[in-house]
């Protein structure tokens, strides 16, 4: 407890004393017990307070980051006059402004990570990107007319929150989106992302693991993969 907080209760205790002079000392320390209480519980509330405006603020942010990604990203996809260059190039930007890149590919590789050089985490955290960018520029000519409806959001800790979303395609079944978001040094960061209940970052890094293990587990030989795979787009 703060020595303020120990001197002002102090000052009441005497107060009390004074005025009741045939009071037990007992009873006074019951007085001064309860004051210690109430002023716990008071900052206990306080603290609660504190805590669910922070997760309210950490909730709307993402949940309104979000709404922004998918204007965003729909804005470009949607933009006939685009080439697929100029598309890729949107992509990629949306990627690097909204992703928390290092983190998502750190999660990806694992274990591995610790074992890799400085050298060799430049690199693949290059070439993650570089897949990134592929795989889903390869998707755009897919796109047509689907909506991204946002219904809730949820936090899971001091930092981070859960966003739910459905995509509405003009036709068939709708799918079930999560969006994991961390807020970190003033900025929102999507850290995965969960499709149908299925977690992209945990797929991948099941991915990575696998050619990993196939190679002996020399992270090198995933590397090579990746670098093939950057050549061939």
């Amino acid at each position: 407890m703060p020595r303020y907080k120990i001197t002002l209760l102090s000052m009441a205790a005497a107060t009390v004393t004074f005025a009741f002079p045939y009071e037990s000392a007992a009873f006074e320390r019951e007085r001064l017990d309860k004051a210690i209480n109430q002023t716990s519980e008071n900052t206990q509330i306080q603290r609660f307070i504190s805590i669910n405006s922070n997760d309210d603020e950490v909730v709307n942010g993402a949940r309104s980051f979000v709404e922004n990604i998918a204007t965003r990203g729909i804005g470009f996809l949607s933009n006939k006059e685009l080439s697929e260059e100029q598309r890729t190039k949107e992509f990629r930007k949306l990627l690097q402004d909204s992703f928390d890149m290092k983190t998502i590919g750190r999660f990806a590789l694992g274990r591995y990570w610790k074992t890799t050089t400085d050298s060799e985490k430049k690199e693949y955290l290059k070439l993650f990107e570089e897949m990134i960018v592929s795989v889903y520029s390869r998707r755009f000519s897919d796109y047509h007319g689907h909506k991204l409806e946002v219904d809730g959001a949820i936090a899971t800790g001091k930092s981070d929150a859960i966003v739910s979303s459905l995509i509405v395609p003009e036709s068939g079944p709708k799918v079930s989106v999560e969006w994991r978001i961390r807020y970190k040094d003033g900025k929102y960061k999507v850290v995965d992302i969960i499709v149908e209940k299925v977690s992209m970052s945990l797929t991948q890094r099941s991915d990575f693991a696998s050619v990993i293990q196939r190679g002996g587990g020399q992270v090198e030989v995933l590397l090579a993969h990746l670098r093939q795979e950057d050549e061939g787009k």
